[in-house]
Parts: C-alpha cells; structure tokens; sequence
C-alpha cells in the first residue's frame, strides 16, 4: 500500500488542475483520453441498481447511523436489506447559508415531499435535481412550495403554492402539498388536509391530483377510494390507509409508488398500483433495515444510477477558536484512505460520476489555496465499515470578526467519490 505521503500529494494535486472537472489528473497520451472518455460514457450508460431517496417523518436510527433526523434524506439499493444516511443536516445547512439574515445558518424542516426532477443543465445526479416540500411554512416559503437547492447558496421556489391553488381554487381547507411526483410535464401530488370547494369538487388527503404546468389544468387520477383498493389488494386486509405520505413513479415498471401512514406495520413499505395493488418486492419495511418503528414520509425513485456517497459528519455545528473538533468519515471505500478540504467559500461544480457530491468548494478561495499548496488534507485509512475518525483544531479569527464560517468537503480515495459539504461555524 502506498504511503500516507503519496496518497496526500495526489488528492491535494488535483485542485489547482482538473479536481473542479473530473477529480482525476489531466490525461498525458492517447490511452489515458480513451480512458476518461470510457470512465464518463460508462457514468451514462452502466445502470446500477435502482436506488430510492426518502425522509421519516420522525427521527430514526440505521445500522451503520445511529441519529437520521427527518429532514435528512437517506438512501437504499435493491439488494440486501439497509440503508445509508445520504444527504446530511450538516450538508442542508451548508447549502442554505443565511437566507433570512437572523445571523445564523439556516436549517431545513421536516421534508414531506421528495421528488426527481432534473435540472436540464447539471449532468448530476446531484441534490438540485431533486424538488421537495416541507411540513411546516416559514418567512421564506410555504408549506405548499416545492422547492429546489440552488446552485450557489439558498433555495429556490420552482413551483409556488399559489400556482396549485390557481389551478384547485379552493373555497375551504388550507393547501399543504404533502406528496409529489414529476412526469413530463405534469406533477401527480397528495394534498395533507382535506380542501373543499375545488375545480373537482372536494379533494380528499388520500386523493392523487395530476397538475398539468402547460395546461394549466389539474385532474383527479387516483380517489382515495382507490387508493384504498390498492392497499387492500396489497395487503389482502381492509384496514383505513390514514393519510398518502409519498408519491414516485417505479422506474422498472412505470407504475406508480407511494407510502401510506396505517397500517403502522407497513408505514415503511413502497406499495405499487401494478396489478391492482401490490407491495414492491425489495421495498418493504425490512428491507430497510430500520432499527426502530419509522414512517416514510418522502420518497423518490430517480431513473438514473445514484450511487452512496460517503459522508464526512461534524459532533456539533459550531466551535470556539482554538477548539479541537472531531470529524467522522463515514460510508466510504472500506480501508480507502480520505482526505479533507476546506475553504471559506462554496461555488458548486456539477461533474458526472462522482456520487452527490462532485466539488462544492470554491477553487480560488485562498484558504483552500493555502490548504492545497501545503498539503495538508490530514489523510486517513477507513475501516472495515468505511468509517474514521480526526481530529482538528480550530482556527483565531481575523480581528473584528465575530465567527468565521468555513466548508469541509471530503475525498474518498477508493470510492472515487466527494462528500456533500458541511459547514462548521466558529465563533
């Protein structure tokens, strides 16, 4: 095995040169251009497993994380039973910045809708490919909004409350978009409370609507009734299904997915509308693995390979100057070695090929500069599980400033693959 010296200099070699394009050292001869040309087609062409994102309703625990709040998004694969932490509270913080201008970084709420829906321009997959909802409202968006990260810093509102509520024309109930879908066109949704007085007459909180965005228009697809008929079918009981939490579409067979809040023994199993209703094979509750009672409460099948990203995690958010901070590396190649970067600033790069993450620091910033023409991105070897551990000692801040706010991202060396970034505020 190479030595820690020789695995620093080539993760840290890569920034000022091709990191913020391919994470890998420029081509030198005509074998090693046919080479990353194959490496890119193969990203586009070399379907993995299907993979699933979702969020509980709740906080929950998996085998390898024993905290996955509600707001973060975890992933599985077809296969053996599990399930990763994916998108981390540290990552949502990162991303958001300090929108509403209180002084402190924002956090995310519960998600209650997760939906793929690619940006045109990223060859992702990345988080801005995603839209989702929230459980709650707050200054900056409704709990009717679906939204989308931006590619700087903040959110973005890609289809506004008021633009269901145009189509639906409700007399009564208060609009919450509780499931989402993307197809074309169109979004299939599931509302949180019953509305009355609609363009349909009344809308039930079991009820699939289908809002077509050139159309202008929204229809009825799936009553509640039906709904219902497709659980019972499922489940070969008779039980009321509570309230619809998901929607996605089964990239396999076409068909529609969703979850259901009762009966609580299947509030984490993905039902399927083929054949009249059915439990998706590979989907259920103890495929995920949880290690307590857990509802999903957002879901999402994208069509494409999504592969785990390994996760760098902080103890705490915030530190004192002069403080020693621990950093987890998680989820990475087994026995690969991993290197951290930092930097004052993010300027999100989107590249195919290298899990969620890609490169969100920003290559001119000069504490990043500083970082790489030193070399020291503290290398170490993961475990068997993929997993380490580090400590590192926080840095004074500049005179007059009151905190300091600095963006860790991670390099597994035997995964190929970036972190999300995290932020660590030191003040």
């Amino acid at each position: 095995m190479a030595p820690v010296e020789e695995y620093s200099q080539v993760g840290w070699g890569k920034f000022p040169t091709v990191t913020f394009c391919w994470a890998n050292r420029l081509p030198e001869g005509p074998m090693e251009v046919l080479m990353l040309t194959l490496c890119s087609l193969s990203f586009f062409l070399c379907q993995g497993p299907q993979a699933a994102l979702a969020s509980s309703s709740s906080d929950t625990r998996l085998a390898q994380d024993p905290v996955v709040r509600e707001e973060e998004w975890f992933r599985r694969e077809e296969g053996p039973a599990g399930s990763k932490l994916f998108w981390p509270q540290g990552a949502w913080m990162a991303c958001l910045g300090d929108q509403d201008g209180d002084g402190s970084l924002d956090q995310i709420g519960d998600i209650d809708a997760l939906a793929w829906w690619p940006l045109t321009a990223n060859p992702g997959p990345s988080p801005q490919d995603f839209v989702f909802s929230t459980v709650s409202s707050t200054a900056l968006y409704e709990d009717g909004d679906l939204l989308r990260l931006s590619t700087s810093q903040g959110l973005v509102v890609e289809v506004p409350e008021s633009e269901f509520l145009a189509a639906l024309q409700p007399t009564s109930g208060g609009f919450d978009l509780d499931a989402a879908a993307v197809q074309n066109s169109e979004i299939w949704f599931s509302v949180g409370t019953d509305l009355g007085g609609t363009v349909l007459g009344s809308v039930a909180d079991g009820d699939v609507l289908v809002y077509d965005r050139t159309l202008r228009t929204v229809r009825l697809e799936h009553s509640e009734a039906d709904i219902q008929a497709m659980v019972d079918q499922a489940t070969g009981g008779s039980s009321a299904f509570g309230d619809l939490l998901s929607l996605s579409f089964y990239p396999a067979t076409g068909e529609l997915a969703f979850t259901v809040q009762s009966p609580s023994s299947l509030d984490a199993s993905v039902f399927g509308s083929g054949n009249g209703g059915r439990l998706l094979p590979g989907w259920e509750e103890t495929d995920w693995n949880f290690q307590q009672a857990t509802e999903l409460d957002a879901l999402s099948f994208p069509p494409v390979d999504l592969p785990q990203a390994p996760l760098l995690l902080l103890d705490l958010p915030r530190a004192a100057p002069g403080s020693l901070v621990r950093f987890s590396a998680r989820h990475a190649a087994t026995q690969s070695w991993v290197e951290g970067y930092r930097a004052l600033r993010l300027a999100h790069q989107s590249q195919p090929g290298m899990g969620i993450g890609f490169t969100w620091l920003d290559p001119s910033d000069p504490f990043l500069i500083e970082q790489v023409q030193r070399g020291n991105t503290h290398p170490h070897l993961t475990d068997g599980s993929g997993s380490a551990t580090f400590s590192w000692t926080t840095p004074n801040l500049p005179p007059g400033w009151s905190h300091l706010d600095l963006y860790f991202q991670m390099w597994d060396h035997g995964g190929q693959a970036w972190s999300p970034p995290i932020v660590l505020r030191v003040e």
